[in-house]
């Protein structure tokens, strides 16, 4: 359930009286490019322009009105020009695997709690992590991995809840390659230098 999540950079139409005849009930959302759980919006400056893949309409957005979603993309999609994933865009390779992790925190009445999880997707950067405990975006958690007994200080940069638990994604204090299990094969392979 938890392993091929694809989440996808979005804005809202604008052109709701064109939208509203195919659903009364959810805004058309229109796929800017590719993300991840933990993935950090990129730079845009104050607006851009979007044109619509079902009206062909074009409008002005604000970074505030793109939000992450969880969709796959087509395989014919073109991604926006500010949203392509080319080099720099992201700062480090994802890998998807589950692999156990220890989270201790505070929850945001102030109980410390500490949790067995597993991380869903990870990469130096971070990862997206499945947490009953509830947590608050910007808070700092300490990530442990059982088998090391390494622990790495992380912020929660995204929290989306599921069924049963949440999936939360944070970023590490400093990039690490060494905090992953060396002995998971989809972490073997994306550790190995091209």
């Amino acid at each position: 359930m938890w392993e091929d999540i694809g989440y996808c950079w979005v804005v809202l139409c604008k052109n709701k009286w064109f939208h509203l005849r195919q659903s009364l009930f959810s805004s058309h959302r229109i796929p800017l490019g590719e993300s991840d759980g933990v993935m950090a919006l990129p730079a845009l400056g104050r607006h851009f322009r979007v044109r619509c893949d079902e009206c062909g309409k074009e409008y002005f957005y604000k970074p505030s009105d793109v939000r992450r979603f969880e969709q796959e993309l087509p395989e014919n999609f073109t991604p926006h020009p500010l949203f392509r994933l080319e080099g720099e865009r992201r700062r480090s390779k994802r890998s998807t695997f589950k692999v156990a992790v220890s989270v201790r925190g505070e929850s945001p009445e102030g109980a410390p709690f500490q949790e067995a999880t597993f991380a869903i997707s990870a990469s130096e950067n971070g990862a997206l992590i499945a947490l009953s405990a509830k947590v608050r975006a910007g808070q700092t958690l300490f990530l442990t991995n059982p088998q090391s007994r390494s622990e790495r200080q992380a912020r929660v940069v995204r929290i989306d809840a599921a069924e049963g638990s949440t999936q939360v994604g944070v970023e590490f204090a400093e990039p690490t390659v060494d905090f992953w299990p060396a002995e998971s094969l989809a972490a073997k392979a994306f550790w190995k230098k091209p």
